[in-house]
């Protein structure tokens, strides 16, 4: 059973249309959903809403052609053309974000990206700023732990254009010593904020329990207050030239643009880039922890206590994909999934609690999270541990374990709405060597997905009993309470002060 979709949107109107063949039925069923969502001739039949619909089967996924070749320079480029509207998305992506660099660097990486617009040898900041603005484009860079990004999105006929200055800001930024400055303050101050926000402060504290202040998933993206006090221009431009080359890139594309065009004004706005760049390194290894452990963050005060239970799981490529979306669909990956069931609908502890695996380029962390009031801290961590591990414990229920697997399945359309939805979905296979036509079979693996399965790779992946336990929250109420628990000991660390934390 195949569905073909074709979904675009512009100026917040959204048009998606589709079509599916129904068995039962000797024609296609057709369904069109006009702006505002709301179907297109609607009311003009009747609709019987005293019964629940029933979900059909899910449909496998009928992907596009993707066009993947490579320029004479060695930049990747993959493409995707719908010509519905006359828009065009595109991501230039450079492998080795944050883990490309030292720890110690923390922070080099995200600035670096955040300079490439900050001024060029023909234009400055503002004017890159009034070029994009002129043409209706958005134009934003990032840097993760895995890559660099550079996204644009703009109407076709401005598409070449914007390219231009695409090339521009990634082949002859100047990188300003003044622009840099007023990035590095603006940082400094966000590392202040974030030394006061309980969320912030579990999750820098949890990466770095989890992999070390040695490891580069263990350090903040933003950076720290001596890190980034400690940067200097010739590092970023160094960084630049290692990682901003053909030979570490990709351009994935998907909008209305031909080959034949795309490569036409690719060839002239990046005429003469050319190297290979340095391949990222490998990062250290991390250390498996040896017990479960709490880590307690003290946040004088707080109402609320912010709690991250997890460990280092495993990396994108891993076989066990599959088996490890349905297992955690199970455990936390859904509105309707065993630890927001519990914790917000059951207990009442918390507005919502969930979990997730962080699949990157090398292991990732596996966390489950929430915010819960300060005086059922310790209940919420003992219903945590206890949903945790009931996932290794039996096998899950066979409606349990169809809702999951259609929650998946069903909801991939979705991830494909939009044109920077599909350039996205698109990335992240290039970025971590996944074959392309990956998506062609996602329904198919979801549903293969047995309880047998989900009891391996939660044998594996979901044992507490190597887990670390980070809160941040006011010490002083939850501190006897979570070592009355008997979970494992109980370690407070130290919280960087905000007149530590920049200024």
């Amino acid at each position: 059973m195949m569905a073909s979709w074709t979904a675009l949107s512009l100026a917040g109107c959204a048009s998606v249309a589709y079509t599916s063949s129904d068995p039962g039925e000797g024609t296609p069923a057709s369904i069109t959903v006009g702006p505002g969502g709301s179907p297109s001739g609607r009311g003009r039949t009747g609709t019987d809403r005293t019964t629940v619909p029933t979900v059909g089967a899910p449909e496998s996924m009928e992907m596009p052609e993707i066009q993947d070749y490579e320029l004479d320079n060695g930049l990747r480029v993959v493409l995707v053309e719908r010509h519905a509207l006359p828009l065009v998305s595109l991501e230039l992506q450079f492998r080795g974000g944050a883990s490309a660099h030292e720890p110690r660097l923390a922070g080099l990486a995200s600035l670096t990206a955040d300079m490439l617009d900050e001024g060029t040898s023909t234009r400055s900041a503002l004017q890159i700023g009034d070029a994009v603005d002129l043409l209706g484009a958005s134009l934003s860079s990032t840097a993760g732990y895995d890559a660099s990004q550079l996204r644009l999105l703009v109407l076709r006929t401005h598409f070449e254009a914007a390219l231009d200055i695409v090339a521009d800001v990634v082949v002859h930024p100047t990188f300003p010593e003044a622009e840099l400055e007023r990035l590095r303050r603006e940082r400094l101050a966000r590392v202040i904020q974030r030394s006061d926000v309980p969320a912030a402060l579990a999750d820098d504290a949890f990466a770095e329990v989890l992999y070390g202040d040695g490891h580069p998933y263990g350090v903040s993206l933003l950076g720290t207050k001596e890190s980034l006090e400690s940067l200097t221009r010739d590092e970023v431009v160094a960084f630049h030239h290692a990682r901003c080359a053909p030979g570490q890139g990709a351009l994935i594309v998907a909008g209305d643009v031909t080959r034949e065009a795309l490569d036409s004004m690719l060839t002239r706005a990046f005429s003469g880039w050319t190297g290979r760049g340095q391949d990222p390194p490998a990062p250290p290894g991390h250390v498996a922890a040896a017990q479960r452990t709490i880590y307690l963050v003290d946040k004088p005060g707080a109402t609320q206590s912010e709690v991250r239970v997890g460990r280092v799981a495993a990396d994108r490529r891993t076989d066990a994909y599959y088996s490890l979306a349905v297992a955690n669909t199970v455990l936390g990956g859904s509105f309707t999934s065993r630890l927001n069931s519990k914790l917000r609908e059951e207990k009442g502890y918390t507005y919502g609690a969930g979990s997730y695996f962080d699949l990157r380029r090398f292991p990732g962390p596996f966390q489950a999270s929430a915010a819960v009031a300060t005086p059922v801290t310790d209940s919420a961590v003992a219903e945590f541990v206890q949903e945790i591990d009931r996932m290794h414990e039996e096998a899950v229920p066979a409606p349990e374990l169809d809702r999951a697997r259609n929650y998946l399945a069903l909801r991939l359309p979705q991830r494909f709405e939009s044109l920077d939805d599909v350039v996205g979905r698109l990335s992240e296979l290039v970025l971590y060597g996944v074959p392309l036509d990956f998506y062609s079979g996602y329904v198919a693996g979801v549903e293969a997905v047995d309880a047998r399965e989900t009891l391996a790779v939660a044998s594996e992946y979901l044992r507490t009993s190597g887990m670390a336990i980070v809160i941040a929250g006011d010490r002083a109420s939850i501190e006897e309470p979570l070592r009355a628990l008997g979970l494992g000991p109980v370690v407070v660390l130290e919280p960087r002060a905000p007149s530590q934390a920049g200024g």
